[in-house]
């Protein structure tokens, strides 16, 4: 029975890598963790944007049915133009 040993590695070399591959999970695994954590803030931020946005066109709203009251107030109150007459004068 042959056995060929120049594809063998050392387990000494084996056991490094893997320590090595399993240090680099850990580190990902901390950076998604705190990728995700960052999402999780930005999307709360995002809706509390949201939320006062809301509020806002509300008072909007109520801002531009009040100016449309008082221009309704004071519409019959301006000065009556007189008509004009179409096509123009001359």
């Amino acid at each position: 029975m042959n056995i060929q040993v120049s594809n063998v590695r050392p387990v000494s070399a084996i056991q490094h890598d893997r320590q090595a591959l399993e240090d680099e999970k850990a580190a990902l695994q901390q950076k998604v963790s705190e990728l995700t954590q960052d999402k999780t803030m930005l999307m709360l931020a995002v809706t509390d944007m949201y939320e006062k946005n809301l509020k806002l066109e509300e008072k909007n709203k109520n801002v531009m049915l009040a100016m449309t009251e008082v221009y309704e107030l004071l519409l019959p109150l301006l000065p009556e133009e007189p008509e004009q007459e179409e096509g123009g004068a001359s």
